[in-house]
């Protein structure tokens, strides 16, 4: 209806008693084109984002949701959702429509003696792990604190303890949902059960706006084993089988990463080695962090390391850690796939691909699975019994923005003619292209079931996370 008009002209279409009724049914504040704070309500995370939405409602509870979600339908806007603002793809912000911005709903409710948290979707992980952390909990998120809480859980949720905990999907015990007929719901294994499931399939926010988040939380901390050593890239060999070994009798404690990248100018890192080629494994325990130590111990006497930071660390720190590495504002591109089996020829593959990179800040990643990931095998995310993620990262802050994106591209195509399969929700990349069908890729299987449950909570598909499930039928 307004594709090709300016967001101010959209505005003035809607006229003023519209948008000023809008306003006066809500708890929450609108932010409007002319409004000095609309440059930072539409800012995101991923620098390669600019887009103009007509209105930015931060919304003050589930209420004002439905009232948002109703205003959008009756207006024909494109509608999104903004909590962290991290999706890569800029789904939070719809360009010419109206965004509903959670932000406000930054509720963390700790019930320390259930061991049970309810999260509001406008918090930060970083914020729900201060909050429970006072208590010696967590529920397991993603690897960085600055990602927002709703977005990291609705895309599984591959985070620091997986391997002793699961993902975050794994431990949601229910979710409160406004449905595009703007209806509240709580949905859990006993309410709602197919709604329910597909939250929990990694399904994003394709069926509805989640307001309240509740976990089983475990005891964790508040500090752990940590593992941090970089070693040059030249022993590459070593490390990797290294690696490969610790990976394959690995206690569920210890989660790692093994990452091929040049060494990060941070603090903690002598500036000596700023920009040199390595692969540096970083990890950690949950348990008694000595104990933790001693079990990083083969890891960290491959050969001479470059760096090597590992010890005791505040839980809290691993994902701060990641926020540092990962800047508001900085360009980025992820993607990933999804492998059995750590072999000779992946090894290469990835020494190649990483040498191959326009910049000094994109690399390869690869992510262990299994312990509690795998379980018992009743995880509803789809590629649960894959024994590794692999991550193709880009970042950069020039403007040769194309080199970057084609080359994250080619190394994700090439891993995948090599059997990569599937990818993580919020690891496909930034733009769709012809050679691929991300809602496969990230679903799988599962496709068919989340098409139809699309089909009776947004049969109209009005909710698009960057990963759209269209419904059956379609």
């Amino acid at each position: 209806m307004f594709s090709n008009v300016h967001p101010l002209g959209i505005i003035g279409a809607l006229g003023e008693e519209t948008v000023g009724e809008l306003a006066r049914g809500l708890t929450g504040e609108l932010v409007g084109p002319d409004d000095e704070t609309y440059n930072s309500a539409r800012d995101t995370w991923n620098g390669l984002v600019n887009r103009y939405p007509a209105l930015v409602v931060q919304v003050g509870d589930s209420e004002d949701v439905a009232t948002v979600v109703q205003f959008a339908r009756d207006h024909e806007l494109p509608l999104s959702v903004r909590a962290g603002a991290h999706n890569q793809t800029g789904s939070a912000i719809a360009e010419n429509g109206v965004v509903i911005d959670l932000r406000n709903i930054d509720h963390v409710d700790v019930d320390a003696d259930r061991k049970i948290a309810n999260v509001g979707p406008g918090n930060s992980t970083a914020d729900a792990l201060a909050a429970t952390q006072e208590h010696g909990l967590a529920f397991p998120t993603g690897s960085a604190g600055g990602p927002g809480i709703a977005g990291t859980t609705l895309g599984g949720g591959i985070g620091w303890i997986r391997r002793k905990h699961g993902l975050a999907v794994d431990t949601l015990r229910s979710v409160e949902v406004v449905t595009a007929a703007g209806n509240r719901l709580r949905a859990s294994p006993e309410e709602n059960v197919d709604l329910f499931r597909a939250i929990q399939t990694g399904g994003g926010s394709n069926f509805g706006i989640v307001t309240n988040f509740e976990f089983d939380c475990f005891e964790v901390g508040p500090m752990v084993g940590g593992l941090s050593v970089f070693y040059p890239r030249s022993t590459a060999a070593e490390v990797f089988e290294a690696f490969r070994e610790f990976v394959d009798s690995a206690p569920p404690e210890a989660t790692t990463l093994c990452n091929y990248a040049d060494v990060p100018a941070i603090p903690g890192i002598p500036p000596e080695h700023h920009g040199e080629e390595a692969m540096v494994l970083i990890g950690c325990y949950v348990g008694d962090p000595e104990a933790g130590m001693e079990t990083f111990a083969p890891l960290r006497s491959v050969t001479e390391p470059l760096v090597d930071n590992s010890g005791p660390v505040p839980y809290e720190m691993l994902h701060e850690m990641g926020t540092i590495l990962h800047p508001w504002g900085r360009k980025y591109v992820h993607r990933s796939a999804f492998v059995d089996d750590l072999t000779d020829d992946l090894h290469e593959f990835v020494l190649d691909r990483t040498a191959a990179a326009p910049g000094p800040m994109d690399g390869v990643g690869i992510w262990p699975m299994g312990g509690a990931v795998v379980g018992d095998g009743s995880s509803p995310f789809p590629w649960a019994g894959k024994s590794h993620m692999i991550v193709v990262e880009a970042a950069w802050e020039s403007h040769d923005n194309l080199a970057h994106i084609e080359w994250a591209r080619e190394t994700e195509r090439a891993l995948r003619d090599r059997g990569g399969e599937g990818a993580y929700a919020g690891y496909a990349g930034v733009e769709e292209q012809e050679w691929e069908n991300w809602a496969e890729q990230a679903y799988g299987d599962a496709l068919d079931f989340l098409r139809t449950v699309k089909r009776e909570y947004d049969p109209e598909a009005i909710f698009d996370n960057g990963l759209t499930i269209s419904p059956a039928g379609e």
